[in-house]
């Protein structure tokens, strides 16, 4: 600071009463030019690592820029892209059209398939991928496209204008030093020299890619600039990139699909019994199945396991239908009993009664029943 400097240049008192900082700022007042000194030193630290970034901006963006514009890949890509569209729009008027809009390259994904999850892109994708695979991953050879796209040369411009502006000022005062001190710092300064003429050079060439753009994709230079064709490109690869996998995943949802509809198919013609999960008909009815092999004398099959809950109820309802049929004959029984009884009460003491009628074991005739001695047993 010019104030700092006037006061300590007045100052006339004994030096080792001042503070470190102050006793330090006097003896570097007593170095000769000591600011250029201090101001050659701080470019030289901090010159390349911003000559670095700078001239790395500068050669990603020329790489790139004529990368696309020798790329045949893009040029077939783009002509794919021609007859795609004519086709789409054949009998209508923008059929048959001689070339289309660069912007349409980041809009493509935005046009809507009649197959639901499809776009324009998935198809082109597609048609890509069965009649030029060779042009499949073309994206890959401009995987900085994305950076570049962020990059705007106006202010690779400016930067540059303010590297020039310190350099030229440190070159015009470095005529005050002596000659051993000036040549510690004229490698330095020959450096920056060198990497302004190279970054100029850069720029001016950028500039010429911009026109060479404008021309090559017949672009509007008002609505147009190379930044905004790297932006185009970046959005179309990356979309591109992005519909090759979402095929992919279709494609394999697709097959699972139709494999379980051919696995539902297979399964509707077998017989009932075979499907899985449903019973057998002669299952329909367990407690009829097992009371007809008990009363048949056959074998018992083996059923499905049940369980500890399930078994009791099982073999609970046997016992009762078991017993309701029991005491269902008893009851039939009884009531030739009763009928038997009836006759002989009003048949005559001396005759007999007939031997073929009404006999419950077809053997002998049934004697006389007391009826108050017949159990009806029915249970519920």
């Amino acid at each position: 600071d010019k104030e700092d400097i006037k006061i300590m240049k007045g100052y006339e008192g004994d030096p080792a009463m001042l503070a470190e900082a102050e006793k330090f700022f006097l003896t570097l007042m007593k170095v000769p030019e000591y600011a250029l000194r201090l101001d050659c030193m701080k470019f030289s630290y901090e010159f390349k690592p911003q000559t670095e970034v700078l001239g790395t901006r500068i050669e990603n963006c020329l790489k790139a820029g004529n990368a696309i514009l020798e790329s045949k890949e893009v040029q077939e890509l783009l002509h794919i892209m021609l007859v795609v569209g004519n086709f789409i729009n054949t009998g209508g008027y923008a059929g048959n059209a001689a070339g289309f809009k660069l912007s349409l390259l980041s809009k493509i994904h935005e046009i809507k398939s009649n197959k639901p999850r499809m776009t324009m892109m998935h198809v082109l994708v597609e048609s890509i991928e069965k009649n030029k695979p060779d042009l499949l991953h073309f994206y890959k050879k401009f995987d900085g496209i994305t950076n570049v796209a962020k990059i705007d040369n106006a202010e690779n411009e400016r930067e540059l204008r303010e590297l020039k502006k310190v350099l030229d000022d440190i070159k015009g005062r470095m005529k005050k030093l002596d000659q051993e001190s000036a040549d510690k710092f004229k490698e330095i300064i020959k450096e920056a020299d060198d990497f302004c003429l190279k970054a100029k050079k850069g720029i001016e060439e950028i500039n010429g890619l911009e026109a060479k753009y404008i021309k090559f994709f017949v672009l509007d230079k008002k609505n147009y600039s190379l930044q905004e064709c790297f932006r185009v490109f970046s959005v179309f690869c990356d979309k591109f990139a992005a519909a090759i996998g979402e095929n992919k995943k279709r494609r394999e949802q697709e097959e699972r699909l139709a494999r379980r509809k051919a696995e539902m198919a297979k399964r509707e013609t077998l017989p009932r019994a075979k499907k899985k999960g449903m019973p057998p008909p002669e299952e329909e009815c367990v407690i009829d199945n097992l009371l007809s092999e008990i009363r048949g004398g056959l074998k018992l099959r083996k059923t499905k396991s049940v369980g500890a809950a399930e078994s009791k109820a099982l073999t609970r309802n046997l016992s009762i239908k078991k017993s309701n049929q029991e005491s269902a004959e008893k009851w039939r029984k009884t009531k030739i009993a009763m009928r038997m009884a009836t006759i002989n009460t009003c048949r005559p003491i001396s005759e007999k009664p007939p031997e073929d009628k009404l006999t419950l074991n077809g053997d002998t005739p049934n004697p006389p029943v007391d009826i108050a001695q017949i159990d009806i047993g029915v249970k519920s």
